[in-house]
């Protein structure tokens, strides 16, 4: 029986789904000032990447399902990737207004040290989670995967080299790839 898992996902969703919100409606705001705006690509990765993260996050949370009886002090902490997710994608953009103008590297560059360690606080928490609440194995491939990730965060976030951070950007959507191939995006 899943009714308690349903209750809490409830609100897990609604976490994640104005964190999707909030990315979309900020790239619709690039889009209506697209003239007073700089892209830069790396900036751009990310935002495609931390979207993309709310969905594995949101499907990954079905192995939680199981669980029948919960506490307090676990849902707290099963938020806790969401809400950190949801905050990512918060500080991922500037506050655009069509009066100003923009350039997406030099906000990136000032910006990414809070993105990359919101992102690798989420990790450690994603991993705690499984460990703890789903009773997994410290040595999973999951947390091998989670590893190089926090690596390569923690490599980024100790420098402001764009091309460190265009390469780190290249193999975190390697890394996402192996998870998603590795999961087979099936619920069962």
């Amino acid at each position: 029986m899943t009714d308690s898992f349903d209750f809490l996902m409830v609100l897990y969703s609604i976490i994640i789904g104005i964190g999707m919100s909030q990315i979309l409606m900020a790239i619709g705001r690039i889009l209506q000032a697209e003239k007073k705006i700089r892209l830069y690509w790396v900036h751009s990765a990310w935002v495609l990447l931390i979207f993309l993260l709310h969905i594995f996050v949101w499907f990954n949370a079905w192995e939680y399902h199981a669980i029948q009886t919960w506490k307090l002090s676990q849902f707290l902490s099963f938020l806790t990737v969401p809400i950190l997710l949801f905050i990512a994608s918060v500080i991922t953009f500037p506050d655009i207004c069509q009066e100003k103008e923009y350039d997406l590297r030099d906000y990136y560059y000032a910006s990414f040290g809070w993105l990359h360690a919101l992102l690798a606080v989420l990790i450690v928490f994603a991993s705690i989670n499984e460990f703890i609440l789903l009773d997994q194995q410290l040595f999973v491939w999951q947390n091998g995967v989670r590893g190089a990730a926090f690596l390569v965060l923690l490599v980024s976030f100790l420098t402001k080299q764009p091309k460190i951070h265009a390469s780190q950007i290249i193999v975190l959507y390697g890394l996402i790839s192996v998870s998603a191939v590795a999961l087979r995006g099936t619920v069962s």
